[in-house]
């Protein structure tokens, strides 16, 4: 019997050596980019992994395939951290309306902010490029 543990055993152990965990390369990945990153979250799906965190203040959350490599991300934060041409080019086109969130998408190397916007008796978002092209994408009525 004791042979059968010790054999056993001996087979967990040098299995174990060769085995390949896919979450060290996305840990890895994501501990060298975000380094102070956060209320930390992690989720497993069937093809990815991805993680929800807080970053410089800003909440955030980021998709990985299982080797590491980054699919795409979202960032929520204040329309004051926009580039100041987008910033510049919204206001412009919406003087009576105010940006009060902007949520930021990155899809391999595409960035798109949606911004939401109201004013005395509606809600928008907009969907605008990195060239500050935009279009509505919803429209709400306030009650």
């Amino acid at each position: 019997m004791k042979k059968v543990i010790a054999i056993m055993f001996g087979l967990l152990v040098t299995a174990g050596a060769f085995a390949y965990d896919p979450s060290e390369r996305v840990l890895k990945a994501f501990n060298e980019t975000f380094t102070s990153a956060q209320e930390v979250r992690w989720e497993e799906f069937p093809t990815y992994y991805s993680v929800s965190f807080v970053n410089s203040g800003i909440r955030s959350k980021v998709n990985y395939d299982k080797d590491g490599a980054m699919l795409s991300s979202m960032r929520y934060y204040a329309p004051q951290m926009l580039p100041l041409n987008i910033i510049s080019k919204i206001n412009k086109e919406n003087p009576k309306k105010k940006m009060f969130g902007v949520t930021e998408v990155t899809v391999g190397g595409d960035i798109v902010y949606y911004i939401k916007m109201q004013d005395a008796t509606r809600w928008y978002t907009f969907k605008v490029d990195t060239e500050g092209n935009s279009q509505m994408v919803e429209r709400y009525k306030k009650v």
